[in-house]
């Protein structure tokens, strides 16, 4: 964002936190009475609208056509990211099949790249890459089409880049490499005209000391807090398990 965003107060904060949380959930806009009847905020119905008034004045939710309710725009989804959203734990049970999965992964290196964007598209249901040392992989195209909150020239875009994937890889890995999970928005994606979806890509580094880049594609209204927390804790496993290698390279899975 070339402007620095407007600071919120802390009811237009949880307000907008509410409305990205439930378009997210529902993939429709959201009005007024959704919120007075999904939160309790203590507040009149006519605040809550000139609340969410000032909100779109701020450029955070927009009015999709009229006599709709309003969805964040690409700022307020970043500024729900950068602001307002509580990180989420991994579950113990996730923790847990994700470190098996990962270890299982490991001792397969012919396919790791391919295995890997399988299981994020798995266990997210958008669309996934990972790119490696001499190893590009795309899956899950499959949970773009099905999915009802992202447009047709949308996937049409998520495709075309997929298809070019290794075209971007060296700058991938040049730029997002040594770095922790991070959301792209909307138009800071900047890969054609339209990008009105979400890439979240995360760095990492094998225990060959090489490095990499996993990446989710998906529509806007993607879980950002779950689907942060899940890449940056597959980069972690990822980066920490030369010496549990050592000692489960002769068991066989």
């Amino acid at each position: 964002m070339a402007n620095q965003p407007s600071k919120l107060s802390q009811r237009q904060a949880k307000i907008l936190a509410a409305i990205v949380k439930l378009n997210c959930d529902t993939g429709v806009p959201v009005a007024s009475r959704d919120l007075v009847e999904k939160y309790d905020f203590g507040l009149s119905s006519a605040t809550i609208r000139n609340e969410m008034a000032t909100l779109e004045k701020l450029n955070y939710i927009k009015q999709p056509h009229t006599s709709a309710g309003r969805v964040p725009t690409d700022e307020g989804f970043r500024y729900f990211v950068n602001q307002l959203m509580d990180k989420v734990k991994l579950t113990m049970r996730e923790q847990q099949s994700l470190r098996q999965e990962i270890l299982k992964l490991q001792l397969v290196n012919a396919e790791i790249g391919r295995r890997l964007a399988k299981m994020l598209a798995s266990h997210t249901s958008q669309a996934s890459f990972a790119i490696l040392p001499e190893e590009v992989s795309a899956v899950g195209l499959s949970n773009i089409l099905d999915n009802a909150n992202l447009p047709a020239e949308d996937a049409k875009e998520i495709a075309q880049f997929f298809d070019r994937l290794d075209e971007h890889a060296d700058d991938m890995i040049r730029d997002y490499g040594d770095g922790d999970a991070k959301a792209f928005i909307g138009k800071e994606l900047k890969l054609s005209k339209h990008s009105d979806y979400s890439m979240i890509v995360s760095g990492l580094r094998l225990p060959s000391g090489k490095k990499g880049v996993i990446g989710l594609i998906g529509p806007k209204t993607m879980e950002y807090p779950k689907n942060l927390s899940l890449m940056q804790y597959i980069s972690k496993l990822l980066g920490g398990s030369a010496v549990v290698l050592i000692v489960l390279s002769t068991i066989k899975f």
